[in-house]
């Protein structure tokens, strides 16, 4: 049996709870950087019809509105 003052163990403890926080931490980040949204301009739409706004994933000049099914067009804004 091996022996350990108080004051290691202690030590040893808050290292380790230390370290999983910094686990915790490190994980959380890579989670929220994976599922931020990088909006662009080419990927927002406005529907003239029903005015709903909605992001495509990929960027396109002509699309349907997923609420009223109209035909929606992204003009250039200067």
């Amino acid at each position: 049996m091996f022996a350990i003052r108080y004051c290691d163990a202690f030590l040893l403890m808050l290292l380790a709870w230390i370290c999983y926080l910094f686990v915790l931490w490190r994980r959380e980040s890579a989670r929220l950087d994976r599922n931020e949204w990088h909006l662009t301009h080419e990927q927002l739409f406005h529907c003239d019809r029903c005015h709903h706004s909605f992001v495509l994933d990929e960027p396109m000049n002509l699309t349907r509105c997923p609420r009223c099914n109209a035909v929606c067009i992204r003009r250039k804004r200067p």
